[in-house]
């Protein structure tokens, strides 16, 4: 018989030794079950008050002697039944005390056709309004990458399309790369993160030096300390943001006519 099962439904060892001798030896005294399971005096002593107190066996005195017997194994899985309608009943309380917990996870894209891919999952939950920051794309050779940099004029259209707010920072050695677009954009002359954009809770990551390889990650925590981090940069440099002219009353007034056509 596998007594392990009686370890998992709560029992101990000496309290399964001694129910199971019981089983096989029905009424007897704990002299017999003492010389049955060798286990110590006072262990099979207190071990058989417990499971006289859980009602998995009982007793009779004749003269001055107990006689012990263990009772339906039918009781058992009635105690596990009642535990569990117990348990059951206090679940909607303990759902209610439970904190959250963010479900955290990262995805991994391979070749350009994944880094386009894994861009638009970012946006995919977005709505009107919200915020899209990112620190541009850079590389050891960023000629060999020029169609990363056309890609994202089209990428540029679907972030206008949706209303979001749109911000980047940038080395000042790209301006001539980075074609002024339906974006606000910050041209800097020191070392900042490179090749990351953070919107909502999630934030990407194209270290391309290697291999086209691109990380997505959905983590409310990281992406609020490179959002941070975003501001300290671009709240330091307010004064050389480069703006398209009028393109957000343009991009306000064209989702305003999208949707009421809708």
């Amino acid at each position: 018989m596998n007594e392990e099962i009686f370890l998992d439904i709560g029992f101990t060892k000496a309290e399964t030794k001694i129910y199971l001798a019981l089983l096989e030896l029905g009424e007897t005294t704990a002299g017999s079950i003492l010389y049955k399971t060798k286990l110590q005096n006072s262990t099979v002593h207190k071990t058989i008050k417990r499971l006289v107190a859980k009602g998995f066996v009982s007793f009779i005195i004749k003269g001055k002697i107990h006689y012990y017997q263990a009772t339906d194994p039918k009781n058992v899985l009635q105690s596990i039944t009642e535990k569990k309608q117990k348990f059951e009943a206090i679940l909607p309380e303990l759902d209610v005390l439970q904190k959250p917990t963010e479900k955290q996870h990262a995805e991994i894209f391979e070749g350009f056709r994944g880094f386009k891919n894994m861009l638009y999952e970012l946006i995919s939950d977005g709505e009107p309004g919200d915020e899209f920051l990112f620190f541009a794309f850079d590389t050891k050779n960023p000629e060999e990458y020029k169609f990363v940099y056309n890609f994202y004029s089209d990428f540029d259209n679907e972030r206008f399309e949706r209303g979001f707010d749109v911000k980047g920072i940038a080395p000042a050695k790209l301006k001539n790369m980075i074609k002024l677009r339906k974006a606000e954009l910050l041209f800097v002359d020191f070392p900042i993160p490179l090749n990351c954009s953070v919107f909502r809770d999630k934030i990407i990551f194209t270290p391309w030096e290697d291999k086209m390889v691109s990380f997505l990650i959905h983590s409310r925590q990281l992406a609020e300390s490179y959002r941070q981090l975003f501001y300290s940069i671009w709240d330091s440099g307010k004064e050389n943001i480069i703006k398209m002219k009028n393109w957000k009353k343009t991009q306000k007034n064209s989702y305003k006519s999208k949707t009421s056509q809708e």
